[in-house]
């Protein structure tokens, strides 16, 4: 899974929550999140705020474990 989902999940934010806070479509968020879609960087950092996430915005779409650690 993607940290991005990972992140989400943790907060207690649905996709749709998620795309309402960005200002995106709720197909793209699921795009983003399944790797269908490339995380564009104003989209990529819209998202990063909306989390609260202070790292850089592309470490969201990296892969984690189920436990939110390195996947790799």
């Amino acid at each position: 899974m993607m940290e991005l989902t990972h992140r989400r999940k943790l907060i207690g934010v649905s996709q749709a929550e998620l795309a309402r806070m960005t200002g995106a479509h709720p197909t793209s968020i699921s795009r983003i999140e399944s790797g269908k879609e490339p995380p564009y960087p104003l989209r990529a950092k819209r998202i990063a705020d909306a989390l609260g996430w202070d790292g850089d915005p592309m470490e969201l779409f990296k892969e984690v474990t189920d436990d939110g650690t390195d996947a790799a």
